[in-house]
């Protein structure tokens, strides 16, 4: 490239961003768009597994459904809105304050690291843990 040239940015349509999941039901080709940094990935699956789900399968599956549910109800009792204000409560403010510390992409990634082997969310000491809506206070 020449002097104070530089290539074009593409910025996927929004089509092509809500694209996530398997393409078409016979295919083994899935995408994933991460909405952050807005790159897609492409992966397809060469011997999927066809078998019914194994006990240890059924059991993770089974873990991440219950850490799932405590996400979200953390989420929907600390999130922006009428009681907790246009930028949710002191915990959920905390906790995107430590989502760009990390330069991780989602809050809930945030809230996976710091929950315990019982689902209780415990944002580390810095925040405001006090209140019904803490993010010490066990929600899960």
């Amino acid at each position: 490239m020449g002097r104070g040239k530089t290539m074009a940015k593409i910025i996927p349509i929004d089509v092509i961003k809500g694209i996530s999941g398997k393409f078409g039901s016979k295919s083994n080709t899935y995408f994933a768009t991460n909405s952050s940094s807005n790159k897609i990935r492409i992966a397809n699956i060469s011997n999927p597994y066809k078998g019914p789900a194994t006990e240890r399968q059924i059991a993770q599956q089974e873990r991440f459904a219950a850490r799932q549910e405590a996400i979200t109800t953390w989420l929907n009792a600390n999130k922006p809105n009428q009681n907790n204000g246009d930028k949710g409560s002191e915990e959920y403010q905390y906790a995107q304050k430590l989502k760009r510390q990390y330069g991780l992409s989602s809050i809930t990634q945030v809230l996976y690291k710091y929950m315990d082997n019982n689902n209780m969310i415990h944002l580390p000491e810095g925040g405001n843990n006090a209140g019904p809506s803490g993010g010490g206070s066990g929600w899960g």
